[in-house]
């Protein structure tokens, strides 16, 4: 070991002398020493952790922290996401039951799809959520979200509407087609809704729209009543159809028609309430007897007639509906 009086030399080679070495201070040397110290620290710590973390797959504390915080708000989006879905099955029931219960009672229009799943077009409203979402999951969620709020409305104002509409439900009940358009005592049922032999053409099968129901008497002028309160839309001539017949609006998504009539006791535009006499049964247009082919159209659709009205009515009964309809007449 080299003693603090020890000196060294070097060989000069301009002179070929030895020249004495300068010796660092002592604050030199010791600055060097931690330098070198803590370089190596450094170095050792990086290789560890690269070593614990690349090779050995370990994990620091700051990134469990953050991994935990991680898990946690995954857990939270996938909590929130099952509520919105649950949510969206819960109105899309709401829905259909609208559609086919509550608006169809009161012969309102269904709200078309496109209407009730709303969406965004145009500009993309979720462009800055993507950004920071790497998942996708947080975008998920709050486009379910929106979509949710907006069919919500869409449904709360189908409500409104169908609370409005329920307040008239004892006008409703005088407006649908519920009584025999004839006296049940006086007629037979020639032919059924639905599909049937076509009575001129023989060999062909047709689409009956409504009942055809025939005088017992076998004449003319059997009178024919209106089945519910409305207005007289349409009186007209067929002559290669309906012939003379009368096509009456009753609100509520009803209409009746009443074709093959000899004669017309209405004109269009008149109000006529339900059990009053608008006209008599005959033979006109395509027709192979007397009778009466009567129609009821629910909501643009022809239904069967027959699922609408008793005809099991006792003779006595449907005499006081229409008694009743000439306590008032409407005009």
């Amino acid at each position: 070991m080299r003693k603090k009086s020890d000196k060294q030399y070097i060989l000069n080679r301009e002179t070929l002398d030895y020249d004495v070495v300068e010796q660092p201070s002592l604050i030199k040397r010791s600055l060097k020493a931690v330098l070198l110290y803590a370089f190596s620290s450094v170095s050792v710590f990086l290789l560890s952790l690269f070593l614990l973390t690349d090779v050995f797959h370990l994990k620091t504390p700051k990134r469990l922290l953050v991994e935990r915080e991680s898990k946690e708000w995954h857990s939270k989006l996938d909590i929130m996401q099952r509520r919105l879905e649950s949510a969206d099955m819960a109105l899309q029931d709401m829905e259909r039951r609208d559609n086919s219960l509550y608006r169809s009672v009161f012969g309102m229009e269904k709200i078309p799809e496109d209407i009730r799943n709303a969406g965004y077009g145009g500009v993309d409203r979720y462009a800055d959520i993507r950004e920071r979402d790497y998942t996708g999951e947080l975008t998920a969620s709050v486009m379910l979200s929106d979509i949710l709020m907006k069919k919500a409305y869409v449904q709360s104002k189908s409500f409104d509407q169908v609370a409005l509409i329920s307040e008239r439900a004892a006008e409703m009940a005088l407006c649908a087609p519920t009584i025999p358009p004839v006296n049940y005592a006086h007629v037979r049922q020639a032919s059924g809704f639905g599909t049937r032999v076509d009575p001129i053409l023989k060999n062909r099968y047709g689409r009956h729209l409504g009942v055809d129901l025939a005088p017992k008497s076998g004449r003319d002028g059997e009178p024919i009543y209106v089945t519910g309160n409305g207005v007289v839309k349409y009186v007209g001539y067929d002559a290669g159809g309906y012939g003379r017949y009368i096509l009456v609006d009753h609100g509520f998504g009803y209409q009746t028609r009443y074709a093959h009539l000899s004669k017309a006791l209405v004109v269009k535009g008149q109000e006529v309430k339900r059990g009053q006499q608008i006209a008599e049964m005959g033979n006109t247009g395509r027709s192979t007897g007397t009778h009466l082919h009567y129609e009821v159209i629910y909501m643009k659709r022809h239904v069967n007639p027959v699922n609408y009205y008793n005809k099991d009515i006792l003779p006595e009964d449907y005499a006081a509906i229409i008694d009743s309809s000439n306590e008032k007449p409407m005009s």
